[in-house]
């Protein structure tokens, strides 16, 4: 089911790419929200939970669109790729990013719009922030889950796009990997 939207959604953005248009940010949103791959990712990383975890209520809390924290994790992972790599995409026909789609629909700049999806992405952390705070044993398993994408994907797209150039990553993966701190 999750492939499937994904697909869907992917079709949509190729679609509007095809026809030069630029759909209004909440349209984009509302599919960048299956694009950024959240939801399809945080399912997969149920699978190998075990049966006491990823029960079919996990499942279902998960791919839940009205979950507002797999919610605010795609908005992170999705307005932040836009923000650092929306110039490069612009070169090479790609689909209009958040910072296109507000432009046009504001009539903005580059920089109003990137301050305007800073602010978006800083609700979004209140929103995972806010779902932390009601802790139950099985829904920290599946949030942390959740939590750490996001997380992961703040380093990524920290200031470029570390996931297009992976070399921008190798300090932070040799601290994880190679130079360990020694207890």
């Amino acid at each position: 089911m999750q492939l499937k939207k994904l697909c869907r959604s992917h079709l949509t953005e190729i679609q509007w790419r095809s026809k030069g248009n630029a759909p209004t940010l909440e349209e984009y949103k509302a599919f960048a929200y299956i694009t950024s791959c959240c939801p399809i990712l945080c399912t997969s990383a149920f699978v190998g939970m075990g049966a006491e975890i990823a029960t079919r209520e996990a499942f279902e809390w998960v791919i839940n669109e009205s979950n507002k924290m797999v919610r605010a994790g795609s908005i992170i992972f999705r307005l932040q790729n836009d923000i650092v790599s929306h110039k490069f995409e612009r070169n090479r026909k790609h689909a209009a990013s958040a910072v296109e789609c507000y432009v046009k629909e504001h009539m903005a700049s580059e920089d109003e719009a990137v301050e305007f999806l800073w602010t978006e992405i800083s609700k979004a952390w209140k929103d995972i922030a806010e779902a932390c705070q009601k802790p139950t044993p099985l829904l920290v398993a599946l949030t942390d889950r959740v939590l750490n994408f996001a997380r992961s994907i703040s380093v990524i797209y920290e200031k470029e796009d570390g996931y297009t150039n992976s070399y921008l990553l190798k300090a932070h993966l040799s601290s994880l990997f190679v130079d360990l701190i020694p207890l």
